[in-house]
């Protein structure tokens, strides 16, 4: 708790941001905000390589601190950015790319056009946020939490002003009081453009402060972590990333086939899930490395008490939420548009939401007490079962085949995420967690596995 409760609530920052901006565009236009939509989906499922590269910190450098070592610590950290900053210029292409596939999905023309707008607004942001999600676990791996949520605050109030004033032009201005001065509405364009602003904003915040615990004694040669080490350990924690967004990130795209106003609602239903999905992120993040210094201080029995501990943790974080979705769903939804239309659908996916928000906190500490331990492989492959063979073709039968549209497809995803928790929780309640050399702490497990482990 004690170290869970800051990242949450930096992670509750960071979704703020995406709600406001959800907010901006709904009073604008159901074009924009459809189009805001899809393009932070697309741009989410782009990076989730550069972010499991991010990622791979957690039990690098996790480690790493529990076995004494903070130049290795610091070394992957460093190895992280010069990988993330490669696989750059990869990942805005493959997100423009990706909108191709919009036309031919029923996506209408209009939104199209300007999800594209959105997407080359947000490209240098969509190389700052991997940047802070990596300066932010090595801090985490150091128990230093409070530049991640000062960085938080300060992006949302930069936030609120830059969208407020790109988004919505002279009624932005107005609305406070001001007199117009001739800005223009620019919707989604306006909404990418903040994000950038934002996400620079965190990022520079947690490099400094990252940058203020570099170890002061050199790294010595059997210490230097290279990015293909990096590479080797965040590419399945990305692709385990990619399972579960990308098949989020379909679902979403498939809505654009039954008109705008769906789109919309999705959009709203799925922004608060994400935002109560922060909290048990922040466990998540705990938990990976609390289990991570264990392993490295070679403390068996405390990595699982860790690991067990935090997935309770998760699931009681998120069982709250769950009783809010399920009592005041049209109220929130309200927060963000009046359209009946869009009230009415997207009250019915957050009443769904509710289902699934227990299974989606065990699923996500599961996935981080995993990757505390060095099982990256697993948690990939679980991911796939889950979202790829379980949800997504439940979501199609009952949206599409059997004509319960974004509802059906909304109930193809909770069955995904029930897989993926107990397929967690049983892999790492059989788990032998492992007991690494300095050797293979270093190596990050040739193979793929992180930190050397050898796992049953």
């Amino acid at each position: 708790m004690h170290l869970a409760t800051p990242i949450a609530l930096a992670q509750f920052g960071l979704m703020t941001m995406s709600l406001v901006d959800t907010a901006m565009l709904g009073r604008v236009s159901k074009v924009d905000l459809a189009a805001g939509a899809l393009g932070r989906n697309i741009g989410f499922a782009a990076q989730t390589l550069p972010m499991g590269l991010a990622m791979a910190l957690e039990p690098l450098a996790a480690q790493a601190i529990g076995a004494g070592h903070p130049e290795r610590a610091w070394g992957a950290f460093t190895a992280t950015l010069r990988t993330i900053a490669v696989a750059w210029v990869p990942t805005v292409v493959v997100a423009l790319a990706l909108t191709l596939a919009l036309p031919s999905l029923g996506v209408e023309p209009a939104v199209v056009v300007r999800t594209r707008q959105f997407l080359v607004a947000w490209a240098p942001g969509l190389f700052a946020f991997p940047c802070f999600i990596a300066a932010k676990t090595y801090l985490q791996a150091n128990t230093r939490t409070q530049p991640a949520l000062v960085a938080a605050i300060v992006a949302n109030v930069v936030n609120l002003v830059v969208c407020s004033v790109l988004v919505r032009g002279d009624d932005a201005l107005t609305a406070v009081g001001l007199p117009a001065i001739g800005l223009p509405r620019l919707g989604a364009l306006g909404s990418g453009l903040a994000l950038t602003v934002a996400g620079l904003v965190l990022a520079i915040v947690v490099l400094r402060g990252a940058w203020v615990l570099k170890p002061q004694s050199s790294i010595i040669r059997g210490e230097r972590v290279s990015s293909r080490e990096v590479v080797r350990v965040g590419m399945p924690v990305g692709l385990q990333l990619l399972a579960e967004i990308g098949v989020f990130t379909l679902i979403s795209v498939l809505t654009g086939h039954f008109g705008t106003a769906v789109v919309a609602a999705n959009q709203i239903a799925l922004g608060l899930a994400s935002f109560t999905f922060m909290g048990a992120l922040g466990v998540s993040g705990a938990t990976a490395v609390r289990v991570g210094h264990a392993v490295g201080a070679r403390d068996e029995a405390g990595a699982r008490r860790a690991g067990l501990t935090g997935i309770g943790l998760g699931a009681a974080t998120m069982a709250t939420s769950a009783v809010v979705f399920a009592t005041i769903p049209e109220v929130l939804v309200r927060l963000f548009t009046h359209d009946p239309d869009i009230v009415r659908l997207g009250t019915s996916l957050v009443r769904v939401a509710a289902l699934f928000q227990l299974f989606d906190g065990m699923q996500a500490v599961g996935a981080g007490a995993l990757r505390g331990a060095g099982d990256v492989r697993f948690a990939f492959a679980g991911g796939v079962v889950s979202y790829w063979l379980i949800g997504l073709p439940l979501a199609l039968l009952f949206g599409i085949r059997l004509g319960h549209g974004a509802l059906g497809m909304w109930w193809g995803l909770c069955a995904s995420l029930i897989a993926a928790a107990l397929i967690f929780l049983y892999r790492f309640s059989r788990l032998k967690v492992p007991v690494p050399t300095a050797r293979a702490m270093t190596l990050a497990g040739k193979g793929g596995a992180a930190a050397g482990s050898q796992l049953h």
